[in-house]
């Protein structure tokens, strides 16, 4: 989606092919393996089982998924233009912006994994902390992503990164937050509509 809309546009290249292969290796590793050990809603047992006729990737799941794209598409997207726009669109210019690109993508796609762990409950209900294999998970993969933009024989030499300073780092940190802050937003909207079909079923 994100380099879609990039060539859709013209706005250059905001992510190299190496920069994609470690995201899918920090972003996909460790926290999918830490998801497939949560434990699961709260209230898991209260609800009934699906209807037989329901698709697997129901609305809820489609939803969520065009949400979450234009989340992080636009997040990544703003801090690429944002860097290219202060460092220009050639050499080590571009290559900051797209270190302030790779960073916003995957530091959110790891906020994200906490916010993965229910598909209808937000953090603050099924607790940040309960799933210690994503805290361990979280922790390896932060470190593998810095490591890729502080360490210069990683950062220059085989990922083309620039390590980022305070400046860069106003405009990661807020966007990074975004994919999270919506996704977490997408649920409570989801049950609240949840809740007003069950009064309106209870009513009928």
């Amino acid at each position: 989606m994100i380099l879609f809309v990039a060539m859709m546009f013209d706005l250059g290249l905001p992510l190299t092919v190496l920069q994609l292969l470690i995201l899918n290796l920090v972003t996909d590793g460790a926290p999918a393996l830490a998801l497939g050990l949560e434990k699961g809603d709260p209230d898991m047992m209260e609800h009934p089982p699906r209807p037989v006729n329901e698709p697997i990737i129901n609305g809820l799941m489609i939803r969520g998924t065009i949400v979450q794209t234009i989340a992080i598409a636009g997040s990544v997207l703003a801090a690429f233009l944002i860097g290219r726009s202060w460092y220009g669109s050639t050499g080590i210019g571009l290559q900051r912006a797209q270190t302030m690109a790779f960073v916003t993508l995957s530091a959110s796609e790891l906020l994200r994994a906490y916010t993965s762990r229910s598909e209808r409950y937000p953090v603050s209900r099924i607790g940040v902390f309960t799933n210690k294999y994503m805290q361990w998970a979280v922790a390896v993969s932060s470190v593998v992503l810095l490591a890729t933009v502080y360490l210069p024989f990683l950062s220059t030499e085989i990922f083309s990164n620039q390590p980022l300073g305070l400046r860069e780092w106003t405009v990661v940190l807020p966007l990074l937050f975004v994919p999270a802050l919506v996704a977490e937003i997408n649920k409570w909207v989801g049950l609240r509509l949840e809740k007003r079909r069950r009064a309106l079923k209870t009513a009928a």
